[in-house]
């Protein structure tokens, strides 16, 4: 299982509109997968940074059973 946690407005915006659930892993999931199942796709998903158990990650990053997926949006200030 991969555990999922979006922060943010990410989990009212997304398709499934929860902040936490669990996946069954899949060979080769990735968390852009993820991304992409709960609705968010070009310059959304670009401003979204991901967490693989508490480490910043890409969204390209090869998922493990067992892992935990934290999504957030990428605040940037100016």
């Amino acid at each position: 299982m991969i555990r999922v946690k979006l922060y943010n407005l990410l989990a009212e915006r997304s398709l499934t509109g929860r902040d936490e659930y669990e996946v069954p892993f899949e060979e080769e999931l990735r968390p852009v997968d993820i991304i992409h199942r709960e609705g968010f796709f070009g310059d959304e998903e670009a401003a979204i940074l991901v967490l693989i158990n508490d480490e910043q990650a890409t969204r390209e990053s090869a998922l493990s059973d067992g892992d935990r997926v934290e999504l957030m949006i990428n605040m940037v200030g100016g």
